[in-house]
């Protein structure tokens, strides 16, 4: 005879409140604006934010008391250590600069137990460390979501049903100096996305002789230049960033039946098909794309769900090795020194 298990109250409280607490490691300009949407959510009934840094600390409650829809009822604990941190929760959101990433997923899996993440993008700085979340993530059975978000915007869910899965596209991004690395996994991972591709082949690569300098420290770099890569099956990307101005970034995206001309900057978007003989229309480009407004959605549905419009950490795998494949070769030559990681953040 099996003897059926009940849980007690005590223990649905509890489970109720692990998943409930979030953990925020990172309370920089990016962190602070996941934790200004992960505050206002009712389901979050306890959040942690970690930095090393009091001044980050500070901007954190700052960008708490600038919102209007507060959830009053969460509590908010400031941490210096992710072992001053309680165990177990929700949901981990890291937003640290890439360097050290791998180690501090790691860390809060063995000391606190998280199974869900969501990470910044870049994610590493190298495809070694890359490959070594994979393989925690495996062996640890986590769910981990990256924040490109630009594949979650209204706009692409809906013109990606345009495109047949079968047939090929062209996609040419060109932008000012955003950053070829930082900006442009946005692009790659969106090709990706439009793409549904399993790997990319480098065709041709142009890259200026020049560290862009990062204003995340003395320590980090961007680029500028082209990238050009082909898919399995013949589709073709471009991208390509300039190194002396700062305009927006405009996509063009085709396949033989549809088209689309997009700038996400300025909020404009034309479309075209072969059937009405590809004149161009406009087309509405809706929706709050702020990280502290789309970071509401995400969490909300991870914690009632375990899913969400992010890419995982295996999706953005693709992007992320195309990128490390190409541009840590650049780096080395431009650093003098043979390096095993791309200083990029």
């Amino acid at each position: 005879m099996v003897e059926k298990s009940f849980s007690t109250s005590a223990e649905l409280d509890t489970k109720h409140h692990l998943n409930g607490r979030v953990l925020v490691v990172g309370s920089g300009e990016i962190g602070t604006r996941h934790l200004q949407a992960v505050a206002s959510l009712s389901e979050v009934s306890e959040i942690e934010v970690v930095d090393p840094r009091a001044a980050s600390l500070q901007l954190g409650q700052e960008r708490l008391a600038a919102i209007s829809d507060l959830n009053p009822s969460c509590q908010i604990r400031w941490l210096t250590s992710i072992d001053e941190a309680c165990f177990g929760g929700g949901l981990c959101i890291v937003a640290t600069q890439a360097e050290g990433r791998y180690e501090i997923v790691r860390d809060v899996v063995k000391k606190l137990n998280y199974q869900s993440f969501l990470l910044e993008k870049v994610v590493t700085q190298s495809l070694t460390d890359y490959e070594r979340l994979l393989a925690l993530s495996e062996e640890r059975h986590l769910n981990v979501w990256i924040n490109c978000k630009t594949r979650a915007y209204p706009f692409h869910k809906r013109a990606i049903a345009k495109f047949d899965p079968q047939d090929p596209i062209q996609f040419f991004v060109n932008a000012g100096n955003h950053g070829l690395a930082v900006n442009g996994i946005h692009s790659i991972d969106l090709f990706t996305f439009y793409d549904r591709c399993s790997s990319l082949m480098s065709t041709s690569a142009y890259i200026d002789p020049t560290l862009h300098p990062s204003k995340r420290g003395n320590h980090v770099f961007d680029l500028s230049g082209i990238l050009e890569a082909r898919s399995e099956k013949g589709s073709r990307m471009v991208v390509s960033y300039a190194h002396d101005h700062l305009a927006s970034d405009i996509y063009v995206v085709s396949s033989k039946q549809y088209r689309f001309v997009l700038d996400h900057t300025n909020r404009w978007a034309f479309e075209s098909d072969a059937e009405t003989g590809w004149v161009l229309r406009p087309v509405a480009f809706e929706g709050d794309l702020r990280i502290s407004h789309m970071s509401k959605a995400f969490v909300s549905d991870i914690l009632s769900k375990g899913v969400c419009d992010l890419p995982t950490l295996h999706d953005c795998y693709i992007a992320h090795e195309f990128m490390f494949s190409v541009l840590q070769p650049e780096f080395s030559v431009l650093m003098g020194q043979r390096l095993k990681q791309c200083p990029i953040t």
